[in-house]
């Protein structure tokens, strides 16, 4: 693949691509009945929007373990259309705790070329949570350390003359997670993560990524609704303003101008498609 500047993806075209994904993850989970939820930015900027955060360039989802097991699997077992595919989150090959659902006509370059290699969605999967506060504290420190032990491993500084020194400090941290292994971190995490039945469990939270610490009742997944983002219709929990307001304050409020960035994804198309079509 070429690194040509002029075939990147501009944010409206990644935009477009990236709703691509979330149409056909979206039509999965209704043929099968699978409950999932749009959330953290994407269920802001559906709120707020009604679609992307001007700013974003990525999509979340949340789905109950049972409902993201069995889309792993639908996943796994070719129910996904042509040029959709998901990431390892288990095994050898694990990369991340969690499921990447991958459009492959679209290739992604990071600054360390070492992360998925297709334009994706992120696709978390919702664990039970343990009665005491004590057990749900230790289950965050644990999640913290297997994702710390992967970030090592995975860490790569740029091979420029400025981040020099920073390659020769670091280099110990980068040793010690490459010893302990990405693909053993993601297990890990995956393993405490689901430790806790989903369905004997009350409460419920994100245990595989340090994203936020909101643990909540199961009931509030019981009840989804659907919002509109970019003109379709997606679902998410019906208590979505409680989610919210509790995970990010007053959320309906622009950020500062110097915190409106992206994630700085670099988008290339792998084949000529047209934009619009999925």
């Amino acid at each position: 693949m070429k690194k040509n500047k002029t075939n990147y993806l501009n944010t409206e075209e990644i935009h477009s691509a990236l709703l691509g994904i979330l149409v056909e993850f979206d039509r999965v989970c209704r043929k099968h009945r699978l409950r999932y939820s749009l959330t953290y930015g994407t269920l802001i900027g559906a709120v707020r929007h009604k679609g992307f955060i001007p700013w974003d360039d990525d999509i979340d989802v949340v789905m109950p373990r049972p409902d993201y097991e069995k889309f792993r699997t639908l996943a796994k077992n070719g129910e996904l259309c042509e040029h959709f595919l998901i990431s390892d989150d288990r095994g050898k090959k694990a990369f991340y705790p969690f499921i990447k659902v991958m459009d492959d006509r679209y290739g992604i370059k990071t600054w360390s070329n070492r992360e998925v290699p297709y334009l994706f969605i992120d696709v978390f999967p919702l664990d039970g949570a343990p009665t005491s506060e004590k057990a749900i504290q230790k289950k965050y420190r644990r999640r913290k350390f297997f994702n710390a032990m992967g970030a090592l491993a995975r860490w790569a500084v740029p091979e420029k003359k400025p981040y020099f020194l920073l390659r020769i400090i670091g280099f110990p941290f980068y040793l010690i997670g490459t010893l302990y292994g990405n693909a053993r971190a993601s297990n890990k995490a995956r393993e405490n993560a689901a430790k806790d039945d989903y369905d004997s469990c009350d409460k419920v939270a994100v245990f595989v990524y340090c994203y936020t610490k909101l643990v909540m009742d199961k009931a509030m997944f019981s009840d989804l609704t659907e919002l509109s983002f970019e003109n379709k219709s997606f679902y998410a929990i019906s208590a979505y303003d409680e989610f919210l307001k509790k995970t990010y304050g007053n959320y309906m409020q622009l950020p500062p101008a110097d915190k409106q960035v992206t994630h700085g994804l670099k988008v290339m198309r792998c084949q000529l498609v047209p934009l619009g079509e999925k």
